[in-house]
Parts: structure tokens; sequence; C-alpha cells
């Protein structure tokens, strides 16, 4: 016999352990007024107690169109959750907050229960007059509302206006202005100095007495000619410096080869390190003429003299 009762009373311990274990959930909601004023905030909350180590989820709910939900927040409190509400109506009469499903879920994120509160009524008057108790307010007629002018369509047809403005200004004031034409006096071109000078050598017997002093006319009249037609400061540059940049210039090999040649030889004979042949300044002086020819139409639109 007590073997038998044995079994029993662990069993029924074991259902009241169970039970002490089970904890009954509750529900409770705060409606802080059942009678406001349009723009008042109302604040609601639900407080929801004897969850333990299950969680919470609260749906959407309908909310009237005269209604505003300014904030929704749900915190974590020692046995439960609260959640809280604050809500703004815009416009007078009776309103109804309808029912909000609460979900309680288990750890698992299965659900436990689904609850739900009352709905909650509440009547919005007017703010200049709470006589009125929710009445509606008499009807007023469309207020005419006038289309705002576009600053940025003004700013674009000012500019308009002075970009015509400048325009027409500016064209009388060249109309009264004379055109300059083309000028009386017309500078001879680089080539045409230097082969102008390399005549003059030709024709004076006294330069071509003084060989030193000829090949250092033949060496400046060469720099000049590529320093005015090219802008590079070929007069201040020596030969060297001019070998070192020769891939600058837009010289063939053949050319700038007659050139630094021409140049050395110059600089040669000007500090007595050489001393030409016997008329050996009329080939110089026909190559440097060669050289003027062949290279004027880099710079100059004239036809290649060997066209």
């Amino acid at each position: 016999m007590n073997r038998i009762l044995i079994p029993i009373v662990i069993i029924v311990l074991i259902g009241c352990g169970a039970d002490v274990e089970q904890k009954s959930i509750s529900l409770e909601t705060d409606f802080d007024t059942t009678t406001a004023t349009i723009g008042d905030i109302i604040h609601y909350s639900i407080h929801i107690d004897g969850l333990g180590d299950k969680f919470v989820i609260i749906n959407e709910f309908e909310k009237p169109e005269a209604l505003e939900l300014r904030k929704s927040e749900i915190s974590k409190i020692d046995d439960g959750y609260l959640s809280g509400f604050q809500f703004v109506f815009w416009d007078t009469g009776r309103f109804t907050i309808p029912s909000i499903d609460i979900i309680i879920m288990n750890v698992d994120s299965s659900v436990k229960l689904v609850m739900q509160t009352d709905p909650q009524h509440i009547i919005i008057v007017s703010s200049a007059d709470p006589t009125m108790s929710g009445a509606m307010k008499p009807m007023k007629d469309p207020l005419p509302v006038s289309k705002p002018i576009n600053l940025v369509i003004i700013v674009c047809l000012s500019l308009l206006i002075i970009s015509i403005i400048g325009i027409v200004l500016l064209s009388i004031k060249y109309k009264k202005e004379t055109l300059i034409g083309v000028p009386d006096v017309i500078l001879p071109s680089p080539d045409e100095v230097a082969m102008e000078k390399i005549n003059t050598i030709k024709a004076n017997n006294e330069i071509q007495s003084d060989v030193k002093e000829l090949y250092v006319q033949i060496s400046y009249i060469l720099r000049e000619y590529v320093e005015s037609s090219l802008f590079f400061k070929t007069l201040e540059m020596t030969t060297n410096e001019i070998q070192e940049l020769q891939k600058l210039f837009p010289f063939s090999e053949q050319e700038m080869e007659a050139w630094i040649t021409l140049l050395n030889r110059s600089d040669m004979i000007k500090y007595a390190k050489m001393i030409p042949e016997s008329k050996a300044w009329l080939e110089d002086l026909s190559i440097a003429e060669k050289f003027i020819k062949s290279t004027t139409p880099y710079w100059k639109q004239v036809e290649s003299p060997n066209a």
C-alpha cells in the first residue's frame, strides 16, 4: 500500500509545483482624459505584467483620419512591458481609439497568447470655445490662394534682361569706333631679315676680309632667325645647350646637324681654335641660306622649297 502512495504523492507535488511556476498575465490600460481640445497631447499607456521570459508584439491599429500618432514606444519593466502612446486630434467631435491587439510570444517565437485592449472613447472640442462639447464647427468659405512667385524665374529673367542690355550697349559702342585697318608699315618676317643680312655679307668685302667677324655674323644671323621665328631664346644659349635641346626643335635631323655643325665651326674660328680654308665661308653661307629656306615652312605658311 505504501509503495502505491509514493508515486501518487510525487505526481501531485509535481503538478502543484507546475501550478506555482505558472504565472497569470495581466493587462492594464491608462487613458489620461476623455475630453480634450484640438492640438492637446493625449497619453495612452498599456501595462502588461507577469510575462517572465516572454516578449510582446503590438500590432498596428486603424487610426481615425483626425488622429495623429506623435510617439510610440515600448519598454521592458520588472516582469512585463510598458507601452506608451501620444495622440493628437486635429478636428472636433467624438472619436474612438480602436482595440489594440497584444501578442504574447514564447522564447521560441511561438504565439503564447493574444490579448486585446478595450476601445477608448474621447471627445475633442474647439480650443476657442470648449463649451461646444464636440459639436461640428460651421463651414467656412474656402480662402483664395495666390500662387507664389518663383524666385528662380525672377533671377533668370533679370539676368536675361541685363545680358540683352549689355549686348545692345556693346554693339552701339563698337559701331561708333573706327576699325583699325591694315598698318602702313609691315615688318619683314624673320626669314626675310636673315636673308637680307646674308646678302649684306656677300656684298661687303670688309666683312669678308675678317674671317672671325664673318663667322660671328653667320652664327648670330642663324640664332636670331630661330629665336624670332620659334621664340626659343637661342641668342642666350650656347651651342652645347642648343645641341642638348635639339629634340625640342621641330627641324629634321639633317637640318639640326647642319645648323649645329655651322655653330660649332663659328665658335672654333671665333676663339682662334680653327683656321678655315680659303673661300670656305662661301660654302658656309650657302649652308646657312639653305637652312633658313628649308626651315621656313615649320612656322610660316609658304610652299616648301623642295615642292
